[in-house]
């Protein structure tokens, strides 16, 4: 079955396309005009992620959903359907491209660990509890570095009567003050900020005629984080080797799980018993992997990254603006 680069939306694969592609004309599936390669160069890649799966009686997704869901594989559903039900007529798998399945007992058993962490925490075992499994697979370790003179950025909504929050009250509250957060236990203040004023009006909740504080900070040294946005693909992890398939949708999965918990907003009637899983896990990253931070998506701002430092003195304010929000759209 010829195919073109169009039947792909991962990049690197259709990048594979286009450096391998070895003739040119009508692609058999999508039925743009184009440089044309054999699908069977891609069995390979494809048998294996699909020898990962397994019918499911629990399961309402099929192995088009999982593919397209979780890694965007293809153009559309429509080219996924056409393709791996290529693979399943190939490889006779034991489940149909309609049937309904689920990663491996294996893969759905390493997977859990997180919920396990998080159930015996709050209802077991609280301050010593078994974090072996997050070190025995490396599953956390700083991925990302900040340089020294990094801009960041983090709001305060500015109280009646007054101009705008001073430089020296824009970082963490004192350690008496300090109450418990996503990452932080209480008494033991982090610094919270963001990587564009944008996303920290998005974080205080910002509302109508609400006047902010916005503060520049700038970090004082290099930073080495744990990156909670596990960006991984799969195409690049097969042809790497160093790591199966099986490993690669295991992390992803785990820090997705993790970093889906760390961006839940604070609600006021949420227990603080909620907040105990990532507040260990920060304290993992800190103490054990020896990380100055993390980074995660924010839940609140499409696109917006929030970053949690563990020692205020890491970023120092260096101004502070005035900024009002004017304008709401509630559509949005």
């Amino acid at each position: 079955m010829l195919i073109c680069k169009d039947c792909f939306l991962d990049e690197e694969l259709q990048s594979e396309v286009a450096s391998n592609a070895n003739t040119e004309g009508r692609c058999e599936v999508c039925g743009n005009h184009g440089r044309l390669i054999d699908f069977l160069e891609f069995h390979p890649f494809f048998d294996e992620l699909l020898s990962l799966f397994e019918p499911s009686t629990k399961s309402e997704k099929t192995i088009v959903d999982f593919i397209q869901d979780d890694w965007r594989i293809f153009k559309d559903r429509d080219i996924a359907n056409i393709l791996l039900n290529d693979i399943i007529s190939t490889y006779a798998y034991s489940f149909s491209i309609n049937t309904y399945v689920d990663y491996n007992l294996n893969i759905q058993e390493r997977v859990a660990v997180w919920d396990r962490l998080k159930k015996s925490i709050k209802e077991d075992c609280r301050f010593f509890t078994n974090m072996d499994v997050f070190t025995q697979y490396n599953y956390l370790t700083p991925g990302k570095s900040l340089p020294i003179g990094h801009k960041l950025y983090r709001s305060r909504i500015t109280p009646a009567g007054q101009n705008k929050i001073k430089c020296k009250k824009m970082g963490c509250p004192p350690k008496e003050l300090a109450t418990a957060g996503r990452a932080n236990p209480i008494g033991i203040p982090y610094l919270y900020l963001s990587d564009t004023a944008k996303t920290t009006y998005f974080e205080v909740r910002a509302l109508y005629l609400d006047r902010l504080s916005v503060g520049t900070f700038k970090t004082t040294r290099e930073l080495k984080l744990v990156d909670f946005i596990y960006d991984v693909n799969l195409f690049l992890a097969y042809n790497d080797g160093e790591v199966s398939l099986a490993e690669t949708i295991i992390k992803k999965k785990i820090i997705d799980a993790i970093s889906a918990d760390l961006s839940k907003p604070l609600r006021r009637y949420d227990s603080e018993l909620e907040y105990v899983p990532t507040q260990l896990i920060c304290e993992y990253c800190r103490h054990i992997v020896n990380a100055d931070g993390i980074t995660f998506e924010s839940s609140l701002h499409t696109g917006g990254r929030n970053y949690v430092l563990f020692d205020e003195n890491s970023a120092q304010c260096m101004r502070v603006d005035l900024h009002e929000i004017t304008t709401i759209d509630i559509d949005k």
